[in-house]
């Protein structure tokens, strides 16, 4: 069995390389998801309409809820 050795820039570059290669493979998988589809575009619609809230508001909700 060989073995490789990879300088400290390198195994960052390879890191970075994977982490993008598994945010593809995620984005490839969005459409073949139905619901997934349909929550996004259900959030479109939200927002055109004007149906959202600023983060501060959304934060301020959830510690009212006791969820944060």
């Amino acid at each position: 069995m060989s073995s490789v050795v990879l300088d400290r820039e390198q195994m960052e570059l390879l890191l970075k390389t994977k982490n993008l290669l598994e945010e593809l493979i995620e984005t490839l998988d969005i459409p073949a998801d139905r619901k997934m589809v349909e929550a996004i575009r259900m959030g479109e619609e939200d927002l055109k309409a004007g149906r959202t809230r600023s983060y501060k508001e959304f934060i301020e909700e959830l510690r009212k809820a006791d969820e944060i």
